[in-house]
């Protein structure tokens, strides 16, 4: 592999490590703060559980940024993966 291809396979590297790394960012904001909802809610008057809906409103954005940060990054790798080995296979 020339010079250009480890270039981009490193660049590609850090990107995934970028994105993995902004997901658990993300996460952590969202898990401070439905801890914080649950606790105003609790001392408040604990009668009807209002904290569920944005802890299901906001479940379901992180829980499509885990695939994107987990599964489609590591399926288009490995399509990438086949591809330079067909490529290879051709030559």
């Amino acid at each position: 592999m020339d010079e250009f291809g480890e270039l981009a396979l490193r660049e590609r590297e850090a990107r995934r490590i970028a994105r993995r790394q902004w997901f658990w960012l993300h996460l952590a904001v969202f898990a401070t703060l439905q801890v914080f909802l649950y606790v105003v809610w609790a001392l408040g008057s604990a009668s009807y559980p209002w904290f569920i809906f944005p802890l299901f409103g906001w479940g379901i954005p992180i829980a499509a940024h885990a695939v994107y940060a987990f599964v489609v990054q590591d399926a288009e790798e490995i399509m990438v993966q086949r591809a330079m080995r067909e490529g290879g296979e051709q030559e």
